[in-house]
């Protein structure tokens, strides 16, 4: 893997960024007060954004307030609603729910005391931190994926926010997908060229059935939004590979099994150890994503431990086909 020289540190606005050791992207941003963010560090952090191929690992060495990650989310765009907290973000609307407007949605989680803009990812109850039942499939790995691709239009960036982490395990990946596209070999760019992908929502990253789903007949029956293969990066200009996550994956209008195989040649070349990173986390730490130029994946953790992660994600945007 080449290491990333092309990160400089903006001192004059008080910050420090630097290369993410041992790899190809990614910067890592220190001495941010998430409270009091000055226009000029917003405009320092769009600019290691761009030089750091859409990941950023924010330094802090305490736990943020929900106000401090939500301003820190505010920097990359507007905040939107957790998913499985409004229909059609992540959630199927359940029987009787059908014509509920955004508006009692979001009455009816802040009545619980909940922030509609926050989600918990862990195996700890968020209001007491203390160890709650939870699904064997959390603990195991989950597969390479793009935030909630199986929607019209999927978040654009996902930050995590780590608040307890394991002695070991629960590492989380990443890999770019404009590194993927730069290097696509000819035949199989010839191949996807104004292709689109389904990407399927019955199940999360995990293998878990989402709630109110059913098991497809097959990838062409399965339901979620269909992008095209290869897109743009609006605030780059780049390229990127649009895969979403393999699993119930149809490239449409062609026979299932040349889908099959052509999905699996773009997994192997998407993945390749030279597109990729492995973070290893630090208690305090945001990370943060553009999940239209990254795909992410989290390693296996063992049951017996904790790990709890904040998680926010800004509105997206329509997918926009490369070329």
């Amino acid at each position: 893997m080449v290491a990333n020289t092309q990160i400089t540190s903006p001192a004059s606005v008080g910050l420090t960024v630097e290369p993410l050791d041992g790899a190809a992207f990614g910067a890592r941003v220190s001495d941010l007060d998430p409270g009091a963010i000055t226009e000029d560090q917003k405009a320092a952090i769009w600019s290691a954004y761009k030089a750091a191929h859409g990941l950023l690992c924010f330094r802090f060495e305490r736990l943020l307030e929900r106000e401090e990650l939500h301003a820190l989310t505010a920097v990359f765009g507007e905040n939107e609603y957790a998913p499985g907290v409004v229909n059609g973000i992540g959630k199927r609307a359940l029987p009787g729910e059908e014509d509920q407007s955004v508006e009692d949605q979001l009455a009816a989680v802040r009545a619980k005391g909940e922030d509609p803009l926050i989600s918990y990812i862990g195996n700890l109850n968020p209001a007491t931190l203390r160890r709650e039942s939870t699904d064997p499939n959390f603990f195991g790995e989950w597969e390479w994926h793009t935030d909630m691709s199986y929607i019209a239009v999927p978040p654009t960036f996902s930050l995590l926010h780590a608040r307890r982490i394991p002695t070991e395990g629960g590492d989380t990946g990443f890999c770019s997908q404009v590194m993927a596209a730069r290097h696509l070999p000819d035949d199989l760019r010839r191949r996807i060229e104004g292709r689109k992908l389904k990407h399927d929502s019955t199940y999360s990253s995990n293998g878990t059935l989402r709630p109110g789903m059913t098991v497809p007949a097959s990838p062409i029956e399965a339901e979620g939004a269909v992008h095209p293969i290869l897109r743009t990066v609006p605030s780059t200009g780049e390229e990127a590979l649009f895969l979403g996550r393999r699993t119930n994956a149809y490239v449409v209008d062609m026979p299932l099994a040349e889908s099959e195989a052509l999905i699996d040649a773009l997994w192997a070349h998407a993945t390749q150890d030279a597109f990729c990173y492995r973070h290893h986390w630090r208690e305090g730490e945001v990370v943060v994503w553009d999940n239209r130029m990254l795909l992410h994946k989290r390693f296996p953790v063992d049951e017996s431990l904790d790990r709890f992660m904040w998680r926010t994600q800004t509105k997206g945007e329509a997918v926009v086909a490369a070329g």
